[in-house]
């Protein structure tokens, strides 16, 4: 396998698979080597023509390193998958990690991994198909959904504004730290954020929904956009009530920014499993299958093991 340089041969090679998300794309390289992280970008070619393709970043964790692998394989051929990963294994071995982590966009043999204590992504997301006009998008969501929505876009208390500018991620990081407060759950850092933001706003593949009620914020969307798709990455909310329905029409405003810029998909990012009401997403999931759409799943974690030093990170991340 020999490295890619090129980001239209990459992006338009990653573009012509269905399950793509943002973290195949070239972009997500960059941010994860803004971030301080060692990149691989490979690709297979047979005949001249390339047939897969891997990002691969040495992350630094508090037990060791591992190489992490987002969203693979971006594979032609499955028989190639073993080439594949014989390459990033000698990337490994050469780098010293404790083992290789893999979040798998699709169900495929990898020998000797196993299940991972960590979930890098998420197992189930929840999408909607935006292709469709604004009034057809709005006849899908739960009833009381479009209701809010049409009465919040009448109040005049209520704004929202979509952003492109770095400067709000200030703001939107204090709501952010609220909101996991509140959830009980940990947030990015500022840094993180801005850095997301500053990679894929040079290709204007970002935007902030951001929505203030009597001037004030009180919830906001991050969306990266990419190959067609929109992802919502990152949401931060205040503790409102239902009577004052800005976070439904932050949404709105997302999807309507997302079809301008030709979107047909709204990736509503991470919801909870169906058989467990108690999830500490519950609240969250409701709230986003309300908009209409349809859960896609994919396959849990895997790690591969390279030395005795992984099984520290792993009965540390069972914890």
């Amino acid at each position: 396998m020999i490295e890619i340089k090129d980001k239209d041969i990459w992006d338009n090679f990653v573009k012509s698979f269905p399950q793509r998300t943002f973290v195949n794309s070239w972009d997500w390289g960059e941010f994860r080597k803004s971030l301080g992280d060692k990149i691989w970008r490979k690709g297979l070619f047979e005949g001249g023509d390339l047939k897969s393709i891997f990002l691969a970043s040495k992350v630094h964790a508090k037990k060791g390193s591992f190489l992490l692998l987002n969203h693979f394989p971006i594979i032609k051929d499955s028989k190639l998958l073993e080439e594949t990963l014989s390459d990033i294994k000698s990337i490994a071995v050469s780098e010293k990690v404790s083992f290789i982590r893999i979040a798998p966009i699709i169900d495929n043999q990898l020998d000797g991994f196993i299940d991972s204590p960590s979930k890098v992504f998420p197992t189930r997301s929840w999408v909607l198909d935006i292709s469709n006009s604004e009034e057809d998008i709005l006849s899908g969501m739960r009833k009381e959904y479009s209701r809010r929505i049409r009465k919040a876009e009448r109040n005049s208390d209520i704004n929202v504004s979509i952003s492109r500018d770095i400067k709000d991620i200030n703001s939107f990081y204090g709501l952010m730290k609220k909101t996991s407060k509140r959830h009980g759950f940990s947030s990015f850092s500022k840094e993180y954020l801005e850095k997301e933001f500053s990679v894929f706003s040079s290709d204007d593949n970002v935007f902030l929904s951001l929505g203030y009620y009597k001037k004030k914020l009180v919830a906001g969307a991050f969306v990266v956009l990419f190959g067609g798709k929109a992802f919502y990455h990152h949401g931060a909310s205040e503790a409102l009530s239902s009577t004052i329905s800005v976070p439904q029409i932050v949404q709105w405003f997302a999807i309507k920014e997302a079809k301008k810029r030709n979107a047909f998909l709204y990736d509503f990012w991470s919801i909870a499993p169906d058989d467990n009401p108690n999830h500490k997403w519950a609240g969250l999931t409701f709230f986003k299958k309300s908009f209409g759409g349809r859960a896609i799943s994919y396959p849990n974690t895997k790690d591969l093991p390279l030395s005795k030093r992984y099984w520290l990170t792993y009965f540390f991340e069972k914890l």
